[in-house]
């Protein structure tokens, strides 16, 4: 692993740190400053139903000014060794009002957002047997449409670009191969 020196921190948003830092080149003595984006990790969940239903939920997203159909997910506020692991049962909560048992959710896969950028990664997840039983808790700038499709029509939204936000693609991928 290269040693990344000088670390700055140039424009720090709610979300991301526009950073930078100096590393040397491969196939040379010079040094190059390079810029990445400092943010916490990700998660995201695969929520399937008792009957084998998968939860999707609708939202604006202001990147594309677009509705997106996706998985709930977020940004890990939580600290400590099962901050992920907590981090999804909150967003499936919040977002959707679904639940199940901590033991029925399984780490599916880690990806790296975009190496070339990110400095942090996107961690997925599968709950089986969630069902409905609190109130949702948007965030403030959320409005979101629950949405449940059979695995079929939900490979078929994958197929068809409808589903089209990469880790959500990625974490319903790596689901349907697995079996699922």
């Amino acid at each position: 692993m290269k040693e990344r020196k000088n670390w700055k921190d140039l424009f720090p948003t709610p979300i991301y740190t526009l950073a930078s830092f100096d590393i040397k080149l491969p196939r040379s003595e010079q040094e190059k400053t390079y810029y990445v984006l400092k943010s916490k990790n990700w998660v995201n969940v695969v929520p399937v139903t008792k009957s084998g239903e998968i939860l999707l939920i609708k939202q604006y997203r202001h990147g594309i000014g677009e509705v997106s159909l996706e998985i709930p997910g977020g940004i890990v506020d939580e600290e400590g060794p099962d901050s992920e692991l907590t981090s999804v049962i909150r967003e499936l909560r919040e977002e959707t009002g679904y639940a199940t048992d901590p033991n029925k959710i399984k780490l599916l896969s880690k990806f790296s957002g975009n190496p070339a950028m990110f400095t942090n990664w996107s961690y997925s997840y599968v709950a089986y047997d969630v069902e409905p039983m609190f109130d949702v808790e948007f965030d403030e700038g959320e409005d979101i449409e629950i949405v449940i499709k059979s695995p079929k029509e939900v490979k078929q939204l994958l197929l068809d670009g409808t589903i089209h936000h990469p880790h959500m693609a990625a974490a319903l991928g790596i689901y349907f191969l697995q079996g699922s």
